[in-house]
């Protein structure tokens, strides 16, 4: 393939295990990468790739195996250990200071040997953009990083690795905040990247995103090694198969016609960031919010939900008008969300998963400030074997399950809370292809059920997938509306795209 020269492993992981308490969490793992390759590396939520790239970048230390760099062994015991080798890591949750200049963060902690203690600002500004221009930019150098979109933010990361003379770089799912635009100039970047004989490693859960930058895949389950293998030689439905050990068939949205109840409207919301937008939603209908990133989607649940003020407009529910100037008027309305950030604004990571199920439910579970713990642990115990949450028990910190058992725990909330309309933003980001699976199947049977869904995502397979309508959202307004998206998928991903 371009780019990529043929000549020994750079790096070799020959045999690497690590355990923590009661959990193997690599065993016997081999894992190699060759000199300018993109090598991705995937698995389900609990898999084992993150602990293996922990070890590599000095987080974890192994507790068996070998590493060789370059044909010779190395230790790697901390972070430093791996950046002194040539190692670098970019983390899904970027590591820059916002208060900083995107120079000074490439620079941070090295800050070109500065002479009689001062720092030769000038020298690191041009150093700085010189880097930008390797990655195709021109850009300030001494823009403030908040000021900075995701997309130049994760290019920033990429010239810090640069600036530290790094040979491997490792890319943890770094496409999760980009935009279409942002994700197509990462590609551009990575194929600069190998030309010039950098050695990547790519995590992603996006399947496509594999097969647009990737030259070999290796598959890990359950702690061990599946598979490595050219991604050219691996057809999707068996890279699913390596990945979940089972077959998953790709299904459009079966609709069935019928004349459904209206339960939601929305009429006429507006604010600062969403203009007139009117639509409804009837019993048991599952409506998808498409639009590129800034559209307005999460704006609008966001209003709708009473997490943002309205400057106009009117709901109703079972036809009766509401009033919903706050989320906690929602939930006692019958509405739950299922946020886009669940770590931040879904869950408390340090709370237990019942704590996190019953956070809208303690009043009806509890009675003169006691509270029915025998209860609340068999509701749990039945949610845990309805949405299949892999969990040894219901008292397990929620920080401890991957990310698609913490989204079951969190559509476990709104179904303990008896909730007539879910609102779900991005309900698969960051999630493996197994539990997406499992996530988008709940979904169909809560609608089977009578549930109301309005779903905003990026992802237009899920909307395929899983929607029965779909309204494009486009600089804040509703612009086009579609029954049966499966009949239109390039149309609507046009009319996102330009309006």
């Amino acid at each position: 393939m371009e780019g990529v020269t043929r000549v020994s492993n750079i790096l070799e992981m020959k045999q690497v295990s690590k355990s923590f308490p009661g959990v193997k969490a690599v065993q016997n793992v081999n894992f190699t990468l060759k000199k300018g390759e993109v090598h991705c590396l995937i698995g389900a939520n609990g898999a084992g790739k993150s602990t293996l790239m922990k070890i590599l970048s000095g987080v974890y230390t192994k507790d068996e195996g070998e590493i060789r760099l370059e044909g010779k062994p190395v230790t790697i015991k901390t972070p430093v250990d791996s950046m002194s080798l040539g190692i670098s890591t970019i983390y899904q949750e970027l590591s820059l200071v916002e208060e900083l200049s995107l120079a000074e963060n490439i620079f941070l902690g090295n800050y070109l040997k500065p002479n009689g203690g001062f720092v030769k600002w000038r020298k690191i500004n041009e150093e700085a953009k010189r880097l930008f221009s390797i990655l195709g930019l021109s850009v300030s150098p001494t823009m403030q990083t908040s000021k900075a979109s995701m997309g130049l933010k994760q290019m920033t990361e990429i010239a810090k690795a640069i600036a530290a003379e790094c040979k491997i770089i490792i890319m943890d799912e770094p496409s999760t905040a980009l935009s279409n635009d942002e994700v197509l100039k990462l590609y551009d970047v990575i194929k600069l990247l190998k030309k010039q004989g950098y050695t990547i490693v790519y995590i992603s859960h996006k399947l496509e995103e594999l097969y647009a930058v990737g030259d070999r895949v290796t598959v890990l389950r359950n702690g061990k090694w599946v598979i490595t293998d050219e991604m050219k030689n691996l057809e999707q439905p068996d890279l699913i198969r390596h990945i979940t050990g089972r077959s998953i068939e790709k299904r459009d949205k079966v609709h069935i016609e019928t004349n459904r109840e209206e339960f939601l409207k929305v009429k006429g919301f507006t604010n600062h960031k969403i203009q007139d937008v009117s639509f409804s939603v009837s019993k048991g209908e599952i409506v998808g919010l498409y639009g590129l990133v800034g559209s307005g989607r999460t704006e609008l649940l966001r209003a709708i939900y009473g997490a943002d003020p309205i400057q106009a407009g009117e709901l109703m529910m079972d036809g009766m008008k509401k009033i919903i100037s706050s989320p906690q008027k929602a939930v006692d309305a019958g509405m739950g969300l299922v946020p886009e950030n669940r770590k931040t604004e879904g869950a408390n990571l340090d709370l237990s998963i019942l704590e996190n199920a019953f956070l809208p439910s303690l009043h009806t579970f509890s009675k003169r400030s006691f509270v029915k713990q025998q209860q609340m642990k068999m509701v749990m115990q039945e949610m845990i074997k309805k949405l299949n949450i892999k969990t040894s028990g219901s008292d397990v910190p929620m920080r401890n399950l991957s990310g698609g058992n913490q989204q079951k725990v969190i559509i476990s909330r709104w179904l303990i809370k008896e909730s007539k309309i879910l609102l779900f933003d991005e309900p698969t980001q960051g999630i493996d292809v197994g539990a997406k699976d499992e996530i988008y199947s709940i979904m169909k049977e809560l609608s089977n059920q009578g549930t109301s869904i309005i779903m905003a995502t990026s992802e237009i397979e899920e909307l395929l997938t899983v929607c029965d309508r779909v309204l494009i959202m486009f600089e804040g307004k509703l612009i086009k509306e579609f029954s049966h998206p499966s009949n239109y998928k390039s149309e609507i991903m046009n009319i996102a795209v330009s309006g």
